[in-house]
């Protein structure tokens, strides 16, 4: 950053002498050859920059030798602002292949983290909230502008077309625990659910997809090419504007579940593992409401049957999600210390 400000300053130093060389031919042409204005400039410009044009007027011994004087300074102030100039763009380049391959390795050594295709509007939201809860993403983004205005935020991004394979490849496809295809167009999703998955199939198969669809004909296309969950944003949205609109409270107390900005209070799925020692342990004697204050909403079971509200004698098993509900901290606990 200080070579880069440095040369920046130079090539400002090298303007402005270049102008000053200008302005003090101009003056001496006008002053002491009694050319006019126009004539001076010109003069003192087809000098500085060696055309070799005819002189307006026919100097004496004096003017010849500031002639000389003054193509021998704009030469020098010409080089040095465009050496300047170049050193500016060359190390700028340099810099930036230095650093999309510091990425690059950075990336490299990423595992179960996400990737997600695309930073438009939703793209956007999706790593904003990613970054707030501190998991790890890369961002694929075929936009140069829009790829290096999200380094210069801390992303890690790939820049390249997520259709492809090797851009796929690149950002760790076959280590990544998931992935989310929101480039507004259809097809597009449609080419990096499909590519991801066949991809993932041998080394990674339970890498989750979940893909943007604008219409349910789009959805189902989506969810053949293999991806797990196929979400429509006007879909959601206009339900929760219904649910808004008749409900208000229930969408109250939705959003302040499931935004994490500033609040502790939150959802979250916890899937009990066999050292969690809560195989075969009934609900009401797990400890989970008396000794982390968190309450068991559902159980998805491994064959995907959904048990809401369970009762305390619910029996857990391994395999089994717990959707729950309560403090982030206390949520942070039960999972460190139970699951």
């Amino acid at each position: 950053m200080l070579n880069s400000d440095f040369n920046i300053g130079g090539v400002r130093k090298g303007v402005a002498l270049l102008c000053l060389v200008l302005l003090m031919g101009t003056v001496w042409f006008s002053v002491m050859e009694d050319f006019t204005p126009l004539d001076a400039l010109y003069m003192t410009v087809i000098t500085v920059s060696t055309v070799g044009f005819k002189e307006v007027h026919q100097l004496d011994m004096s003017g010849r030798l500031f002639v000389v004087f003054l193509i021998i300074s704009g030469l020098t102030v010409m080089t040095y602002t465009l050496g300047a100039v170049g050193r500016v763009i060359i190390e700028g380049s340099i810099h930036r292949y230095l650093g999309r391959q510091r990425m690059m390795r950075d990336v490299d050594k990423l595992t179960n983290h996400y990737l997600i295709c695309g930073h438009g509007r939703m793209g956007q939201i999706l790593c904003e909230e990613l970054q707030r809860e501190g998991v790890d993403f890369v961002v694929i983004e075929g936009d140069p502008d829009v790829a290096d205005r999200l380094v210069t935020q801390g992303y890690l991004v790939v820049e390249g077309d997520a259709t492809e394979d090797h851009v796929l490849e690149g950002a760790g496809v076959a280590r990544a625990k998931g992935l989310v295809a929101v480039v507004s167009n259809n097809v597009d999703n449609l080419y990096i659910t499909l590519s991801a998955r066949e991809m993932s199939r041998k080394d990674n198969p339970g890498l989750y997809i979940l893909s943007r669809a604008t219409d349910q004909n789009a959805s189902e296309k989506i969810t053949r090419a293999g991806a797990d969950r196929v979400i429509s944003p006007y879909a959601i949205g206009g339900m929760r504007i219904v649910q808004a609109l008749l409900r208000p409270t229930v969408s109250d107390f939705m959003d302040v579940a499931t935004q994490t900005s500033g609040l502790d209070l939150m959802f979250e799925e916890l899937k009990v593992s066999e050292k969690s020692g809560l195989d075969g342990v009934a609900i009401k004697d797990s400890g989970i409401r008396q000794s982390f204050d968190v309450i068991v909403i559902a159980i998805k079971k491994p064959s995907g049957r959904m048990v809401f509200n369970p009762g305390p004698e619910v029996i857990m098993q391994v395999g089994d999600v717990l959707i729950v509900l309560g403090d982030r901290d206390q949520l942070d606990r039960l999972e460190s210390t139970r699951l």
